[in-house]
């Protein structure tokens, strides 16, 4: 300002460009507290809030136990050794001696019968009998024809 209270034109410009900027910036706060001021007087419309912070999430399961093996071998464990075994009825008898171990054979497999009134028989079992043999069934099977005659013997796994 000039020595006798007296302002020179710019000083009454920047005064005046100051009070009204002021002005302004006061006019744009209102009563309700809310503290946002219009961003085009510079101001600060205020710090955002914190949001929450996110959930926890529950343990996954556990897994189940695993199984045993089956447990290996040459023979059936059910099986007895030898294989029982019938003959229908006849005249005469003729053994048949089939070792447990049989059952597990993938191609026919066949046996004499033992020795009675002065001859014998063979006795096939096919892959399928041994299966079911295997899984502790029975199978009927008949012998081959000697002096005119067949038998019928069943086999079993047990």
């Amino acid at each position: 300002m000039g020595s006798k209270n007296e302002m020179t034109r710019k000083e009454f410009l920047m005064l005046t460009f100051t009070l009204v900027g002021t002005t302004a910036a006061v006019g744009a706060c209102s009563d309700d507290d809310n503290n946002n001021v219009d961003a085009s007087f510079g101001g600060n419309n205020g710090s955002a809030g914190t949001t929450g912070s996110g959930g926890t999430t529950g343990t996954g399961g556990r897994g189940g136990s695993g199984g045993t093996g089956g447990g290996g071998g040459n023979t059936a464990t059910s099986c007895s050794d030898p294989l029982p075994e019938t003959q229908s009825a006849s005249d005469h008898t003729h053994t048949l001696t089939i070792a447990a171990s049989t059952v597990n054979a993938t191609s026919a497999q066949t046996f004499d019968t033992g020795l009675a009134a002065g001859h014998m028989h063979m006795v096939t079992l096919e892959p399928a009998q041994l299966t079911t043999l295997k899984g502790g069934g029975s199978v009927t099977v008949t012998s081959t024809s000697s002096v005119g005659h067949t038998h019928v013997f069943t086999v079993s796994c047990h």
